[in-house]
Order: C-alpha cells, then sequence, then structure tokens
C-alpha cells in the first residue's frame, strides 16, 4: 500500500497514516484501562484497501500525562473532531467492552451533527447502553479491592499490577476512571441508528453473555447480528481475522 505520514496527524489516532487507495477505515475503540496499543497487530490481517485506525484516548500510553476523561459523552466531541478529516471514505467503528459504548455515542453524534454513519458499528464484550447500571459499582473500592473486583469480573489484569502498589499506582487510576465512566453512563433519548450492527461475546466471558447481546439490536434500524466467539472478555481482540474479514465483505457488497 502506498501510503504517507497523515498531514492532520492527531493524538487521538497514533502513527496514523494515509494512503490514496483505502477504500474503508476502521476505527477501533479499547476496553477500559486499555490503549490503542490493543489492537497493534490488527493492521498485518487487513486486505488491499483496508486500513485500521487504533484510538488512543487520554491518559495513557503515547497520552500520559493529559487528563482522563471523566464522561464517555463528554469526550465524544473531540474524538469526532480528531477523527473527521479521516471520514473522507466508507468507515466502521469497532469498541470492546467501554470502547463499545464510546464507539455507539460517536456514531451517534456524527450522525446528529454531519449526517455521517459507519457501514457498521461493531461491539464486543458489552451491554447493551444502559446494562452496565445494573451491575455492582467498584470504581469507589480502594486499590486492591478495585484491582481484585475487576480481575474477578473480566480478568486480564497481570499480577504484579494487582500485588506491586507501585506499578498499580500507575495502572489503576486510569482503569478506575474508565469504569466511572462505565458506571456513570445513561443514554440520552435519539433516534436509533441507521446503520448494521454486529455484537460479540466470548464463549468464557462471565460478565456479558450471548443473551446480553440482543439489546444492542434496539439500537439501530439496519440489520443485527450476534456472535460467540472463543475467548474471554477480550476475545474480539483475539480474532482479528474474523472481524476483518467480516468488514471486507460489508466492502464487497458495496
Amino acid at each position: 500500500m502506498n501510503d504517507t505520514l497523515y498531514a492532520g496527524q492527531t493524538p487521538w489516532l497514533p502513527n496514523r497514516r494515509s494512503a490514496a487507495d483505502t477504500a474503508l477505515r476502521l476505527f477501533c475503540l479499547p476496553h477500559a484501562g486499555g490503549a490503542a496499543s490493543a489492537f497493534r497487530t490488527w493492521q498485518h490481517h487487513v486486505p488491499y484497501g483496508m486500513e485500521v485506525c487504533p484510538v488512543q484516548l487520554p491518559g495513557r500510553e503515547t497520552r500520559f500525562g493529559e487528563p482522563l476523561p471523566t464522561g464517555i459523552v463528554d469526550l465524544v466531541p473531540a474524538l469526532a473532531e480528531a477523527v473527521l478529516p479521516s471520514l473522507d471514505v466508507p468507515f466502521a467503528l469497532l469498541g470492546n467492552s467501554m470502547g463499545a459504548l464510546v464507539a455507539y455515542e460517536l456514531a451517534r453524534y456524527l450522525h446528529r451533527h454531519y449526517l455521517l454513519s459507519p457501514v457498521r458499528l461493531v461491539v464486543a464484550a458489552a451491554r447493551p447502553p444502559g446494562g452496565a447500571a445494573l451491575l455492582p459499582r467498584v470504581s469507589h473500592l480502594s486499590d486492591q479491592e478495585f484491582g481484585r473486583a475487576m480481575q474477578a469480573r473480566h480478568g486480564g489484569i497481570p499480577d504484579e499490577i494487582l500485588d506491586d502498589p507501585q506499578i498499580g499506582a500507575v495502572f489503576l487510576p486510569v482503569l478506575r476512571a474508565d469504569m466511572g465512566m462505565v458506571e456513570q453512563y445513561r443514554p440520552a433519548p435519539g433516534p436509533p441508528l441507521t446503520c448494521p450492527v454486529s455484537a460479540y461475546a466470548g464463549t468464557r466471558d462471565g460478565n456479558v453473555g450471548a443473551a446480553d447481546l440482543d439489546g444492542w439490536a434496539t439500537v439501530t434500524t439496519g440489520r443485527f447480528d450476534r456472535q460467540v466467539l472463543d475467548g474471554d472478555h477480550f476475545a474480539v481482540i483475539d480474532h482479528p481475522q474474523l472481524v476483518i474479514g467480516r468488514l471486507a465483505d460489508e466492502l464487497a457488497l458495496r
């Protein structure tokens, strides 16, 4: 692919590259406590003409030191402004766990303010908007209690973070802030999306099961499908070929 560094590069899209032959861009939003690096290998799996754009939220990795976001809806306007120059070709939005809620709100915002719609919204390891309010709150717990509660709920936290207070002091504030956003999030009333929505869950995800995904069907007037993947709360991140392959099929249909 003949590409160059993107002239309008933004901290939201680190190492973003622009290609004249790009036909579809996939913007990937990470889980709570996660960062753009969660999708660092995805570009290796794309067919010709597709570009993966991992989104970097404030306060982590290349944006460490920036204030952490305090609300899912509140961070979307700045995110939308950052990605807008890259929406000159068809695009899709993918979010895992907390990222699914951010992707959903981004899709709503882009449609409401710019009449732009993704070719597909992909949500994974997430209950439908408002569903997280039914879960016990954990963001107020002490570091040790919070870390253990999150490990029991989602897994994926290395033992050194749970056992070493110094390491935990670096990682846990990001995770805690993100979980606070999830716990406080309530979707505002509004018209449904019109794009297709695909929802994924892992076979070993004890927090989000296949039945929990069906609520996502109500957020759109477009097609809805769900799929269960082998894996845990991060199953979709481990199956880039499947997700990217389905999006490639969508592009072929277009």
